[in-house]
């Protein structure tokens, strides 16, 4: 697998300090824990695509929330 160097700059020293010491607790270099940290935020799905997913599944449905709330009313 090919790799790219990332730099980040301006970060504060306390936050750096902070991801080492995690970093160390979990065995990992500070290149291996950032690197970890990185590919789980990309694995999770933000916002938006979330929506995406939701609205592009309630378009394929039949029966419409609004219908089944309602059918549900009634019956009572």
């Amino acid at each position: 697998m090919a790799s790219t160097l990332l730099q980040i700059r301006g970060v504060d020293p306390a936050t750096r300090d902070e991801l080492a010491a995690r970093a160390a607790r979990r065995g990992l270099s500070l290149t291996a824990y950032l690197r970890d940290l990185l590919q789980r935020e990309v694995a999770t799905p933000d916002l938006a695509e979330v929506l995406a997913r939701v609205d592009a599944r309630s378009e394929s449905s039949a029966v419409s929330a609004v219908d089944i709330i309602r059918a549900d009313r009634d019956s009572r």
